[in-house]
């Protein structure tokens, strides 16, 4: 594949590029909307296939490659998995949505504005997220009565997701909002896209209860920093410990950062089983037992609810809902070990690799916003099933694909 811009593309091409990015303004406030654009993006694309030669000739990328060969594992892995039918079928049903990262990267060699048109459109579907939160937090958000989304109340104001969601969602929005202030050239410019950072952290800050949300706010602002100031090495090292101190006054200020912070560290110390990371920590040390038994391919696709049953059923004995449940681990590094072994995180890490790379040798918003993008899902993914979620998974391959090819052409750094 090369970086050349093409000249034109076709009027199915055009439609497909819309349906795209339709799924990923959707993707923070409609998973059924975004399902539908997605799978009209797949018809068609497929029809733009048929009739788009050049289309045919930039399919093949690296990290597109990679997404099909992980999907393929994924089929391979039904071979050998001690799943149940049913976990099989899920696992297959949510790891195919790896299909729309080798579209996105097609369409966006295909169109030179679909890094930038992708990111409107997600911060797009950010806004109508966070104005809602704040509508949950004023007792304005109207509720649908055939639970066609979810609302939250004001001590816990998230709406259309469920907070982990919502924190990991508006984290990055924010964190993109300061990003583009960061390169616009008109002063008002910098003050409406700061403004609106700002405007966008309150509800993960404030409003919500999403301790994921925390983490990917901070780790996108150290990664802007990074990206953005270029210092000495002792102005960075200030630079990072004013952000930890702007943290440490969210903790001063924030009864929801307050309360959550504390209960997360309540947890961990006393070692409640039945607590969130209690739970989390269960997780965690079943699933380095399975991968240590299976290291190479793992127990199969959608084998880790079969293979931890067991001590579901030990930890809730006598509450059914909890014991009988289909449990992930909340991470997805683990979770991709379990099922597929060492040569399943190789190749995932390798795509994760070959999708970032392009951000670390250039300059330009979206090459950033690709570092930004990057940082925060490979670290919230670590404690957070992103590729097994349907809207983090969305949001990630519908974004990444895009940003990856605007990284690909933007100027590299001197």
């Amino acid at each position: 594949m090369t970086d050349t811009v093409p000249t034109s593309t076709t009027r199915i091409e055009r439609i497909v590029q819309a349906f795209f990015l339709l799924a990923l303004f959707c993707v923070p406030f409609s998973t059924a909307l975004t399902n539908l654009f997605v799978g009209l993006t797949y018809l068609g694309f497929l029809l733009a296939l048929a009739t788009s030669p050049g289309l045919r000739r930039v399919l093949r990328s690296p990290p597109g490659i990679l997404a099909l060969a992980l999907l393929a594992l994924y089929l391979l892995g039904t071979t050998w998995s001690i799943a149940p039918p049913g976990d099989v079928e899920s696992a297959l049903r949510k790891y195919s949505r790896l299909l729309v990262l080798p579209i996105g990267i097609a369409l966006a060699w295909r169109e030179p504005r679909m890094g930038l048109r992708a990111l409107g459109s997600f911060m797009g579907g950010a806004l109508v997220l966070a104005v809602s939160c704040y509508l949950v937090w004023i007792g304005k958000m109207p509720t649908s009565s055939l639970g066609w989304w979810r609302v939250g109340g004001a001590g816990d104001a998230f709406a259309f997701k469920n907070h982990i969601t919502v924190g990991i969602l508006l984290g990055f929005a924010s964190v993109i909002s300061f990003l583009v202030a960061s390169h616009h050239a008109s002063a008002r410019g910098r003050w409406l896209w700061s403004g609106a950072g700002l405007a966008i952290i309150v509800p993960i800050v404030f409003l919500g209860q999403g301790r994921t949300g925390y983490v990917a706010l901070f780790i996108g602002l150290v990664t802007l920093f990074l990206r953005r100031v270029q210092a000495s090495a002792r102005s960075t090292l200030a630079g990072l410990a004013a952000l930890v101190l702007l943290f440490a006054g969210f903790y001063a200020v924030s009864p929801n950062f307050h309360s959550r912070t504390d209960d997360m560290i309540t947890e961990l110390r006393t070692d409640q089983e039945h607590s969130p990371n209690g739970v989390r920590l269960s997780f965690m040390q079943e699933g380095l037992r399975m991968v240590a038994a299976h290291p190479l391919t793992g127990q199969g696709t959608g084998s880790f609810a079969e293979a931890y049953a067991p001590t579901a059923r030990r930890i809730w004995a006598g509450v059914p809902a909890m014991s009988e449940a289909r449990h992930q681990p909340h991470s997805e590094f683990l979770l991709v070990t379990v099922q597929l072994g060492l040569l399943g995180l190789v190749v995932y890490l390798a795509m994760l690799g070959a999708l970032v790379r392009p951000a670390l040798r250039a300059r330009s918003l979206e090459a950033d916003s690709l570092a930004v993008l990057g940082a925060v899902y490979i670290i919230t993914s670590v404690f957070n099933s992103l590729l097994w979620d349907i809207t983090e998974a969305y949001w990630f391959l519908l974004l990444s694909g895009c940003l990856y090819v605007a990284a690909r052409r933007a100027p590299r750094k001197c």
